[in-house]
């Protein structure tokens, strides 16, 4: 699962990184004047690019994981359809968020220019060195979306089975894994736990379909590890059980 893990996260932040390089390398700095850079700014960094990257991000996270566990579940449905219809829904405030931080952190370097008497060139190139976006937020997106979007592949496979289903949150099980004192949301504690697939999980207070969920609190989703596993109800003879249409 870690290995896994890692491997899709280093896919998150290559798309993270490169779109935000474009979005950066694409503003026209030489029309950049003291007084109305931050217009420009907000002119050329738009939601819309933002949420391109979403859908980019999404679809090469969901897809290989969708496939694995709709193997498993006999499941089938058309998830870059129904991938781009959840985004539409549910990843507003997130899309917003980094749209806005990204907005900001561009000023700033800006900002600083100037108080520091660069030129425009100078500028520039601090900009366009400077974003990879600056690495950890860059990590902390690629790790975030990359548990809510293999976690939902899971979740849409399991929603098309024909049997009927049980779901377990798998934690990560180390000393970065959030719990009492230091986080309110206890993620070591959750490993294991056992739920009907149509059942939420109860993680500090709020209710989850499953670890990263977009409802959740930026404490209980931010740079989550943890994983939903799906397995077939089995009846007493030990043959999965259908569901009833």
């Amino acid at each position: 699962m870690d290995k896994l893990r890692i491997r899709q996260e280093v896919q998150a932040y290559r798309v993270v990184r490169r779109n935000v390089l474009a979005i950066v390398n694409n503003i026209p700095f030489g029309n950049m004047a003291k007084l109305t850079y931050d217009a420009l700014i907000y002119s050329n960094v738009t939601e819309s690019q933002i949420k391109a990257m979403y859908i980019e991000l999404y679809n090469v996270l969901i897809g290989a994981q969708y496939r694995r566990t709709a193997r498993q579940l006999k499941a089938d449905i058309d998830f870059e359809r129904v991938i781009n219809q959840w985004l539409q829904t549910n990843a507003g405030l997130r899309i917003v968020s980094v749209h806005q931080t990204l907005i900001e952190s561009i000023i700033k370097v800006i900002a600083d220019g100037y108080e520091n008497n660069l030129s425009v060139a100078e500028i520039t190139r601090n900009l366009q060195n400077k974003f990879g976006w600056f690495k950890a937020q860059a990590l902390r997106i690629a790790r975030t979306e990359t548990t809510t979007a293999t976690n939902l592949a899971t979740v849409l496979a399991a929603q098309d089975s024909p049997y009927e289903l049980q779901k377990t949150w798998i934690s990560a099980q180390d000393n970065r894994t959030r719990r009492p004192p230091k986080s309110p949301y206890d993620h070591l504690d959750m490993n294991g736990v056992t739920v009907d697939a149509d059942r939420p999980f109860f993680v500090g207070g709020e209710e989850l379909e499953y670890p990263g969920a977009p409802n959740g609190a930026a404490g209980n989703i931010i740079n989550c590890r943890c994983k939903v596993v799906f397995t077939v109800k089995e009846d007493e003879d030990g043959l999965p059980i259908r569901k009833i249409i």
